[in-house]
């Protein structure tokens, strides 16, 4: 069983991977707890009015997905796209938005945006051997 603490850990890694991933579409995008302050969604660009919201779940229903979805669109700025980025254990990154013509739209991470999906850099110190 996995402890709470190892799952915000998971959470909290997977927002510092979408964020590394989008940074080649928009490179001012910058997760809203970085900010010092906590919108109710991760991941937010001006330059290209988009919010996201990342979920890293061992595995997810249909029912959560919109759930999670109807959330963001209720608190999105105005005249803002949105998405859901999610990831269950061992799968790859999926992307959960409505298109043009109000259709519900699951895609991999590479089709919708067109780059990989990557983990993003280590931060901690190389040891020495």
């Amino acid at each position: 069983m996995t402890s709470v603490r190892a799952a915000k850990s998971k959470g909290s890694s997977f927002e510092y991977d979408c964020q590394h991933s989008l940074k080649k579409l928009f490179p001012d995008i910058y997760r809203t707890s970085e900010r010092g302050f906590q919108m109710q969604y991760d991941l937010h660009s001006e330059s290209g009015k988009m919010v996201f919201e990342c979920k890293r779940l061992k595995g997810i229903s249909w029912n959560q997905l919109d759930k999670f979805y109807e959330k963001l669109e209720k608190v999105k700025p105005y005249n803002y796209g949105s998405c859901l980025l999610f990831k269950s254990n061992r799968q790859p990154c999926l992307v959960f938005y409505i298109d043009d013509h109000a259709r519900i739209v699951i895609e991999s991470f590479e089709d919708v945006f067109g780059v990989p999906f990557e983990k993003h850099p280590s931060t901690r110190p190389k040891q020495k051997t």
